[in-house]
C-alpha cells in the first residue's frame, strides 16, 4: 500500500510539472497587444526605451503612440478605472497642459486634448508610460501651432519673447549695446578699412572685398551675441539656418550675378589688364576704362563704350597690347630689280635709327621678305614703346622716313600696271611710267619737302595724347555710366606715361 502511495506521489509531481511546462508555453504565445514589442525585448539588458510609433488620425496626423517600459502582465491588478483617476487627477497638473481627456480600456491609455507644443507632448507620453498597469499609450493630444489660428499663434510667440525680455531688461539693455557697439565698429571699418588692410595686400579689389565681407561679420556676430546673451540659443540656431537658406537660395536666384562677382574677384587677383591697356577679348578691342564687381567697361577707338560681363571676360582669351614695355611694328617696301637691295636696307634702316620714339635696341631690321615681279619685297621692322606713344602716327613717320631713303638713293618704285575699263569693251591693260608724270623739277620740290617732313618727325616723339585712344579716354570719361567703383583705378598711378 505504501508503495503504490509513492508511485501516486510521483506521477502527481510530474504531471504538476508538466502542466506547468504547459502553462509557461501558453503563456509565451499569448498574442501581443498590437503596436508592443514582446516581453523579451522590454527586457533588454541594455535598457533601451522602446521605440515610439507614429500613429496619425484623420483629424491629428501628429499623433503618437508608445509602449509600456517594462514586461505587458496578462494579467493585472491593477484595474482600468484606477488608471484613468489616477491621470485625470495628475495629468491636469502637468506644465504645459491646457485640457486633457483620458480613457483607458484593457491597459490601451488615449490621450486627448490640447498641451502647448510637441515637446511637452512627447513628455506626456512618456509620463503616462510608466505608470503601473498601462501597456500601451496612444497621444493623441494637440498643440498650439495646430489649435491656434496664425494669429494667435504669433501673438503668443511674441508675448512669450516679450515675458524673457521683460525679466531679463538688464541683459536686453546689454544686447541692445552690443549691436549697437558692432555696428558702429562696422561702419568704422567701411570708412578705414581699406588704409588698415592696405598691409595686408596692394590689391584694391581684394581690399574692397575683404572690407565688406568683414564688415558685415561684424554685424552679424554682433546680432547672434546679443541673441545669445537673453538666452535666445534657439531663436541663434534659427537664424543660423534661416541665413543659410537665404544664402542659398540668393546663390541660386541670382547666379549670374555670384559669378560675375566672383569673375571680378579672379580678375583683380591675376590682373591680366590695368586702367589704360589695349586689350582684345571676346571679339570686342578697346581700351581699358574701369573694372567693377559686374563687368569690365572698354572704350572702342571711335569712343564707343562696350560693358562685357566679367565672367565672360574671365572665360575668354584676353589679348593685351600693352602689357609689355615694348612691341614690335613693320611696313613693307617694293623696290625695282634694277635698284641695289643691299643699299636701300641700309638707307631706310639708317633712317629709322635716327628717330626719336623708335628703340635704339634692338635696332631697326630691313630684311628681304620675298621676290616678286614687280621687284623686290622688303620689310622694315623696328621696336617702340607700348605706351605714351601715337602709334598710327609713328608708323606714318617710319614710312615717309623709308620714302626719303628711296628718295635720295634716286631709285623710284618699280613700274606697274595700270588698268583702263571701258563701258561694253574688254579692260585693256598698259604700263604706266612713274617718270612721265612729274617732271624734274616737281620731284626735287617733292623731295624737298618730304625730306623736311621726315626730319621733322625724327625729332619729334608723337605724344599719346594727341591720338585716337587718348581722345577716346578723355571723352568717355566724361559719361561712363556709374555700376560701382572702379576697383582698379589705382593702378592708372603705376603706369609709366
Amino acid at each position: 500500500m505504501s508503495i503504490v502511495r509513492g508511485r501516486l506521489g510521483r506521477t502527481m509531481v510530474w504531471a504538476i510539472l508538466v502542466a506547468s511546462l504547459r502553462l509557461g508555453q501558453a503563456g509565451a504565445q499569448v498574442p501581443e497587444v498590437p503596436g508592443t514589442a514582446q516581453p523579451e525585448t522590454a527586457a533588454d539588458p541594455a535598457g533601451s526605451p522602446p521605440a515610439v510609433l507614429i500613429a496619425p488620425t484623420e483629424d491629428n496626423p501628429e499623433a503618437t503612440a508608445a509602449e509600456s517600459a517594462g514586461p505587458i502582465p496578462v494579467h493585472s491588478g491593477v484595474s482600468d478605472a484606477s488608471v484613468r483617476s489616477k491621470l485625470e487627477r495628475l495629468l491636469p497638473r502637468y506644465p504645459g497642459v491646457r485640457r486633457i481627456e483620458v480613457e483607458v480600456e484593457d491597459g490601451v491609455v488615449t490621450l486627448t486634448g490640447h498641451v502647448a507644443d510637441a515637446e511637452v507632448r512627447d513628455r506626456l507620453r512618456d509620463f503616462v508610460r510608466r505608470v503601473e498597469g498601462v501597456n500601451l499609450v496612444l497621444n493623441r493630444t494637440r498643440t498650439d501651432a495646430q489649435v491656434l489660428t496664425a494669429q494667435d499663434f504669433a501673438l503668443k510667440k511674441l508675448g512669450e519673447w516679450w515675458d524673457l525680455v521683460s525679466r531679463r531688461w538688464l541683459l536686453t539693455v546689454l544686447a541692445l549695446g552690443i549691436v549697437a557697439a558692432t555696428v558702429l565698429l562696422a561702419r568704422l571699418f567701411g570708412q578705414y578699412g581699406e588704409v588698415l588692410l592696405t598691409p595686408v595686400t596692394s590689391n584694391p579689389l581684394l581690399r574692397s572685398v575683404l572690407k565688406s565681407v568683414l564688415a558685415a561679420g561684424m554685424v552679424g556676430a554682433g546680432i547672434l551675441t546679443a541673441l545669445n546673451v537673453i538666452g535666445m540659443t534657439e531663436a541663434v540656431l534659427s537664424f543660423l539656418g534661416l541665413a543659410g537658406v537665404v544664402a542659398l537660395a540668393v546663390g541660386f536666384a541670382f547666379r549670374d550675378i555670384v559669378e560675375n562677382f566672383i569673375a571680378s574677384i579672379m580678375l583683380g587677383v591675376r590682373r591680366p589688364f590695368r586702367v589704360g591697356d589695349v586689350v582684345e577679348v571676346a571679339g570686342f578691342a578697346g581700351v581699358v576704362k574701369s573694372l567693377n564687381t559686374r563687368a569690365t567697361v572698354l572704350v572702342t577707338i571711335e569712343g564707343a563704350q562696350v560693358r562685357i560681363p566679367n565672367a565672360i571676360v574671365f572665360k575668354s582669351t584676353i589679348v593685351n597690347r600693352t602689357a609689355s614695355s615694348s612691341v614690335r611694328s613693320a611696313f613693307d617696301v617694293i623696290v625695282p630689280w634694277e635698284a641695289s637691295v643691299a643699299a636701300v636696307s641700309e638707307a631706310i634702316a639708317e633712317r629709322l635709327r635716327t628717330h626719336e620714339a623708335i628703340d635704339e635696341s634692338p635696332p631697326p631690321r630691313v630684311l628681304v621678305e620675298a621676290i616678286e615681279p614687280e621687284g623686290v619685297r622688303l620689310r622694315a621692322s623696328f621696336w617702340r614703346p607700348s605706351q605714351g606713344i601715337d602709334d598710327a602716327k609713328l608708323l606714318s613717320d617710319a614710312k615717309l622716313a623709308a620714302r626719303v631713303a628711296l628718295q635720295a638713293l634716286g631709285t623710284r618704285p618699280a613700274a606697274g600696271e595700270l588698268t583702263i575699263r571701258i563701258v561694253d569693251a574688254p579692260a585693256v591693260r598698259r604700263r604706266s611710267e612713274t617718270a612721265t608724270r612729274h617732271s624734274e623739277e616737281s620731284e626735287d620740290q617733292a623731295r624737298a619737302a618730304d625730306a623736311r617732313a621726315a626730319l621733322a618727325a625724327a625729332s619729334q616723339r608723337p605724344s599719346v595724347q594727341q591720338d585716337d585712344v587718348g581722345h577716346a579716354l578723355d571723352v568717355a570719361g566724361k559719361a561712363v555710366s556709374e555700376e560701382g567703383r572702379n576697383l582698379i583705378e589705382d593702378d592708372a598711378a603705376d603706369k609709366e606715361p
